[in-house]
C-alpha cells in the first residue's frame, strides 16, 4: 500500500484539517502518497438551516457514499458533524489528538456577550448555542447564519450581524484565532459532543489500511469523544436537538457533563456523572454517555426539547 485517496469537503477548514491528517499520516508511513479528492456535500450546496435539514449528516453522507463506492480510501470529518449512530460498512480508524472544544464569540464592536447592546443581532445556526444565548441574553436577536468561517466573519464585519459564535478549534486550525472577541465559559456554553475532534473513517474489513491510519489515533481523545457522542445515541438526537456534552479524564475517572436545552426559550437541564474506568475503557465510556442520556430523558425538559 503506497498510494491512497482521501475524500474531503472543499471548504478551507475541511481541506486544512484533511491536509494536517495527511501530513501526519505520511510522516508515520514513509513512502506513502495521498491524493485529495474534493467531494461536494448537501450541506455545502444548501442555505437551509442545519437544524431544519431533512436528512441527518448533510456534511457527511456524500463523503461516506464515495468511501463505500471505492472512489476514495478514507475520509476526514469534523466529529461534531457526524450523525449519532454508526454507519454500516464504515469504521472510525483514528481519532487524532483533539483541539480545544470551546466556543468563542466574534463581535464587530469588540464587546463581549454580556456587553452587547440590547437588540443586537447574533448569527448562529446551532440550536445549542441559540439556547445558551437566550438563557443568558434574552434581549438579543438571533438569526440563522450559514457559510464557511470566512463568509461568516465577513457577515459580521459588514454589519449584517453584530456578532457570531464559532468553534475555537476551527479558527485555530486555519490560523484565524486573532478574530476572537471572547472565549466563552464551557459551563455556560457546554460544547457540542465531539467538538474539536476529528474522525478518520475507512471501510471495514481492510486491516492493512486500518492499521496505517490507526497510527494517528489518540486514545484519550477517542475515549472522551465516545462518551460525549454516546449521549447523542441515548437521546436519539438530531440536528435540531440543543445538546452539549463535555468529558474530562482525571486519572482513571471519566467525568461527563451534558446539557439539554430548549432552543426557543433557553430552558435547560444539566446532568453530571462519572465512572471509574475498568479493563474495557471504551465500553465504560459508552455506558457513561448512555447513562447521562437516560438521566436527561427523565427531566421535564426532555418532553419539550427537539427529540425524535
Amino acid at each position: 500500500m503506497t498510494s491512497l485517496r482521501v475524500g474531503s469537503r472543499g471548504s478551507i477548514l475541511a481541506l486544512t484539517q484533511t491536509r494536517l491528517v495527511v501530513a501526519r499520516l505520511i510522516e508515520l508511513n514513509p513512502g506513502l502518497t495521498v491524493q485529495e479528492v474534493i467531494i461536494k456535500t448537501e450541506g455545502d450546496q444548501t442555505t437551509t438551516p442545519l437544524s431544519e435539514a431533512k436528512n441527518p449528516g448533510v456534511f457527511v453522507s456524500a463523503l461516506r457514499d464515495a468511501l463505500l463506492a471505492g472512489e476514495v480510501d478514507f475520509v476526514v470529518h469534523s466529529m461534531k458533524d457526524l450523525p449519532a449512530k454508526p454507519y454500516p460498512g464504515i469504521v472510525t480508524a483514528a481519532v487524532p489528538e483533539r483541539e480545544d472544544s470551546s466556543d468563542v464569540l466574534i463581535s464587530r464592536s469588540g464587546l463581549d456577550l454580556m456587553s452587547l447592546p440590547v437588540g443586537s443581532w447574533v448569527g448562529t445556526s446551532s440550536p445549542r448555542r441559540a439556547a445558551s444565548i437566550r438563557r443568558l441574553r434574552p434581549d438579543l436577536r438571533i438569526d440563522s447564519i450559514r457559510g464557511n468561517i470566512d463568509s461568516r466573519l465577513k457577515k459580521v464585519e459588514s454589519g449584517e450581524y453584530d456578532a457570531t459564535l464559532l468553534a475555537l478549534a476551527g479558527l485555530k486550525r486555519v490560523n484565524r484565532e486573532s478574530v476572537v472577541t471572547e472565549h466563552l465559559d464551557s459551563k455556560s456554553f457546554v460544547p457540542a459532543p465531539g467538538q474539536g475532534a476529528l474522525s478518520i473513517e475507512c471501510r471495514d474489513k481492510e486491516p492493512e489500511l486500518f492499521g496505517a491510519i490507526a497510527k494517528l489515533d489518540h486514545p484519550i481523545s477517542r475515549l472522551v469523544a465516545l462518551a460525549e457522542r454516546s449521549v447523542l445515541v441515548g437521546l436519539n438526537a438530531s440536528c435540531a436537538t440543543a445538546i452539549g456534552a463535555s468529558g474530562e479524564l482525571r486519572g482513571d475517572r471519566l467525568i461527563l457533563v451534558a446539557e439539554l436545552s430548549i432552543e426557543s426559550t433557553g430552558e435547560s437541564i444539566a446532568v453530571s456523572n462519572e465512572v471509574v474506568l475498568g479493563s474495557n475503557k471504551l465500553l465504560d465510556a459508552e455506558n457513561l454517555g448512555l447513562l447521562v442520556a437516560e438521566q436527561l430523558l427523565e427531566s421535564p425538559i426532555a418532553a419539550k426539547a427537539a427529540l425524535q
